[in-house]
């Protein structure tokens, strides 16, 4: 699968060197790209971005990253994956979606007072 790398307030040369980010690059790399991707995970088969996401889900849990960590309790705001105060977000929808995740995990890291 082919990706961008895009960074927002921080560095592409620090984060070049934190494992993290090496992991999630070989985690999007491990999932191959087509017009009607499938895979089968216990005995279930999905389909298309249902398929993508069981994909990624299996790949980052090759890691020990963890499935739908909280980032903020009120509002209730969940990633989808996070491990060591890195966390991500996969996004297949539109430019709304888009804002609305890059919104949800600037308001999940400020810090309680």
């Amino acid at each position: 699968m082919k990706f961008k790398n895009e960074y927002f307030c921080c560095s592409p040369k620090l984060l070049s060197n934190i494992m993290e980010v090496k992991e999630i690059e070989s985690c999007i790399e491990s999932i191959p790209w087509s017009r009607d991707f499938r895979i089968r995970d216990k005995d279930k088969d999905y389909a298309h971005q249902a398929a993508y996401n069981k994909a990624f889900e299996i790949e980052f849990a090759k890691y020990d990253w963890l499935l739908q960590p909280l980032l903020y309790d009120n509002p209730k705001l969940i990633g989808d994956f996070a491990k060591n105060d890195v966390f991500v977000e996969i996004q297949f929808g539109n430019s709304a979606t888009l804002y609305r995740d890059y919104y949800k995990f600037h308001y999940g890291l400020i810090p309680e007072n």
